[in-house]
């Protein structure tokens, strides 16, 4: 039995695939990521001020996170399977979010502004 939240998730990328195609799909779902991504990191402590991280892609269930600076990318290696663990219970539910992860890449772009 489909709950709800599942039935409206369906409606949302029925609807996106008939208005923008087949890409606005994947877009919503890496859009959602890149939002649960973002409140995961924030929960944990791991947003500090000046540093960033950024989910690029996902592909295979691993995402792949660029970060602002060694220190952070450490921290996210190390709590790697508490974030994913978090990102996945946030997705859940989420109309177009997608992407269920198994674990994360991460690397480092010193210097770059937050993209």
């Amino acid at each position: 039995a489909r709950t709800s939240t599942e039935e409206a998730a369906s409606a949302v990328q029925r609807a996106l695939l008939q208005c923008v195609g087949p890409g606005a799909a994947e877009q919503l779902a890496l859009a959602q990521m890149r939002l649960a991504w973002l409140e995961a990191v924030g929960d944990a402590g791991l947003a500090p001020e000046g540093m960033w991280s950024r989910v690029q892609d996902v592909r295979n269930g691993v995402a792949t996170v660029v970060v602002s600076e060694p220190i952070l990318a450490a921290e996210l290696k190390l709590r790697g399977d508490q974030l994913v663990r978090s990102v996945n219970e946030r997705q859940r539910g989420r109309p177009g979010a997608v992407y269920q992860l198994r674990s994360i890449t991460v690397s480092v772009r010193p210097g770059a502004s937050q993209p």
